[in-house]
């Protein structure tokens, strides 16, 4: 099928045409397509949960149901029981909130915002480069999206903050469900090690029992064959798993603590306009303000992002040159450190701008954030000038171009 596809929409119109044979055409052709990736996600979605479900009752009901008592140490079973299965449980909750989480498909109250300013609001085309503060328009949609925004081809809809689209969990990873992504793997990963360190003693025994079990050999140990074969393919899954999500989360956690997603690793323009310094501050913006609920997939209690904007390497820092629109006014300059910027001719907004910007949400944050200006005067004071004004202001205007005095 490669030398039929062509590249591109235009050239794809060119090799089939345009009449309703080439419409059939591409029908058949995405509709082929999105049944492939259907069917696809499907099942690697179905085996991830098995691998899950295996791992957890494979640990569970043979490990420290037959194996540990066989062995008489049942007293490991409790303290094995609840280390395990709180690690487990949260890998798998983890899981299902990625699975199912809006990844943060671009709002609606974004695309009103877009209608509302007009030709006031700067868009770019996107490019495959860091464009911070500027809101682009995507060549799919069709449509204005905040910074750090792409489309997704597989989802069909641009997404805030795409890292990429995983196809393990059927989802995109954006800034709606980073978070749950990235404790997925976590826990993932410590579930397989615990899984594995507490049981390596017994995975030994019981591959040396199937190595005699093969030359006839049989010992006193009440185990049935099929545990033990289910157990040893336990152990194997459980380092497997380990060796796949290892570099996955070391990746993720490299771009995470840089304020990079994995898209954006790829820029060269400039240096990360979104790096706040520290790999604590990049890792707010994921989890939200510190606290427990950093460790539980669950919503940030306190999150200070919106998604559709986000804080520059810049703005984190006493001075920004940028200036701030929609009536904000900049009271730092009646303070003794506001006459030293005058003296010394600096002309730009002093103290944090972010740290002020924050304290507005929604379309108020926007407004200042992209730079949004607005007219001196109120367009509803305005009114059509009727003939008679025309007609009035032309008498008001000498030769000279300069008006006349009116009467009162």
């Amino acid at each position: 099928l490669k030398p039929f596809w062509p590249k591109g929409r235009a050239a794809l119109s060119q090799s089939v045409g345009v009449g309703p044979r080439a419409r059939c055409i591409r029908a058949l052709m995405s509709s082929s397509s999105s049944s492939t990736s259907s069917w696809t996600a499907q099942a690697t979605v179905t085996a991830s949960l098995t691998a899950f479900l295996y791992e957890g009752f494979t640990y569970n009901a043979v490990f420290l149901g037959r194996i540990l008592p066989a062995l008489g140490k049942s007293d490991q079973v409790t303290p094995l029981l609840v280390v395990f299965n709180i690690i487990w449980g949260l890998a798998l909750w983890s899981y299902l909130r990625v699975s199912w989480a809006d990844p943060g498909a671009v709002p609606e109250e974004w695309h009103e915002f877009v209608r509302r300013v007009g030709v006031a609001l700067p868009i770019a085309p996107g490019m495959k480069e860091w464009q911070p503060g500027k809101a682009t328009m995507c060549r799919h949609c069709t449509r204005a999206r905040p910074e750090r925004a792409h489309h997704c081809a597989l989802c069909g809809v641009c997404i805030l903050r795409l890292d990429h689209h995983c196809p393990w969990i059927n989802n995109c990873v954006g800034f709606g469900n980073h978070k749950y992504f990235l404790l997925t793997c976590l826990y993932a990963l410590l579930a397989c090690v615990v899984a594995f360190i507490t049981s390596l003693p017994e995975l030994v025994v019981v591959t040396q029992r199937l190595r005699l079990a093969v030359h006839g050999a049989v010992d006193d140990l009440d185990l049935e064959p099929s545990d033990e074969i289910a157990f040893v393919v336990f152990g194997a899954l459980a380092v497997f798993i380990s060796m796949f999500v290892t570099p996955l989360l070391y990746f993720q956690f490299k771009l995470a603590i840089n304020n990079r997603t994995t898209i954006e690793d790829n820029y060269s323009n400039m240096t990360n306009p979104f790096d706040q310094g520290t790999s604590f501050s990049n890792l707010e913006q994921i989890f939200g303000k510190f606290g427990p609920d950093w460790f539980l997939p669950v919503k940030p209690w306190r999150p200070f992002l919106d998604g559709a904007s986000f804080p520059s390497s810049s703005e984190r820092h006493d001075f920004d040159e940028r200036p701030l629109f929609a009536g904000l006014e900049d009271h730092s300059r009646d303070t003794e450190e506001g006459m030293l910027d005058k003296q010394n001719g600096f002309t730009g907004v002093r103290s944090k701008n972010w740290a002020r910007q924050s304290k507005l949400t929604g379309e108020a944050l926007w407004r200042v954030h992209y730079h949004i200006i607005e007219p001196a005067y109120n367009p509803a004071d305005l009114r059509k000038p009727s003939t008679i004004d025309y007609m009035l202001g032309c008498m008001q205007i000498d030769c000279e171009g300069n008006q006349r005095a009116v009467p009162v």
